[in-house]
């Protein structure tokens, strides 16, 4: 079967505001069944990140600490120190709706603040129609010196809490609020693909719309004036992609 029968084409697509490809050739593409496995992963990857690497993620729900490891580190502290040794840590993160509506407003504004207080960049994302939500999860890692190291992880595991389960579904010890019925642990199935290749910069492409989008992140004049008193407003340019 030809590709063309799988995917839209450009023309068919008809996004004239996008600068994705249609499809790209040549990846490695690897599926990492269950959080755990993924945020093993993820955390050696981190770990790696040294000066002038790059790092990008979108996230639905954040929180800072969220364990990637038994022993840690959290994801805010591993964001951090990414940026503490030089590499350029950059968020979108979803304004969420109130906690008490069993969002995550809080816990995705200490997110953004842990990786504002050292020196990385976050925005709380609201663009959207009024209700909506950003739910996009991935991370984009760039190696300026090792290109071919360059990895994105793209799927449904948000770095949250209740989400580093693993194939025995026993839950996460850091458990999300959610209904009793559940269980004190509630188990979580999901999945996150691993990508090499050019299909990196596309994700990155992604990305970089979203911040690069002069619209204001959200519309309420309060909160504007907030993110703006505490740096959440700041959209600083971005490397080309690729």
């Amino acid at each position: 079967m030809r590709i063309e029968d799988w995917f839209l084409t450009e023309e068919e697509r008809g996004n004239r505001a996008t600068r994705l490809e249609p499809w790209s050739a040549g990846n490695d593409v690897r599926p990492l069944v269950h959080g755990a496995t993924y945020f093993a992963e993820l955390k050696s990857c981190l770990e790696a990140l040294g000066k002038d690497d790059l790092l990008l993620f979108a996230d639905w729900r954040g929180d800072p600490d969220e364990r990637l490891a038994p022993d840690g580190p959290t994801v805010g502290a591993a964001m951090t120190a990414a940026d503490e040794r030089g590499a350029l840590v950059r968020g979108l993160i979803w304004r969420s709706h109130l906690d008490r509506l069993r969002f995550s407003s809080a816990e995705n504004r200490h997110l953004g603040e842990e990786i504002e207080g050292s020196g990385g960049q976050a925005l709380l994302d609201t663009r959207t129609k009024p209700g909506g939500s950003h739910h996009q999860k991935f991370v984009i890692l760039r190696h300026e010196r090792d290109p071919g190291r360059d990895v994105a992880f793209v799927g449904g595991i948000d770095l949250c809490h209740s989400r580093r389960d693993d194939a025995t579904h026993a839950g996460d010890p850091q458990r999300a609020p959610m209904p009793a019925a559940y269980g004190p642990r509630p188990p979580w199935h999901d999945v996150q693909l691993a990508i090499n290749g050019p299909a990196v910069a596309e994700v990155e492409k992604v990305f970089c719309e979203r911040w690069e989008d002069p619209a204001p992140e959200t519309r309420d004049p309060l909160r504007r004036l907030r993110d703006h008193v505490e740096r959440l407003d700041d959209a600083p340019a971005l490397p080309e992609p690729g």
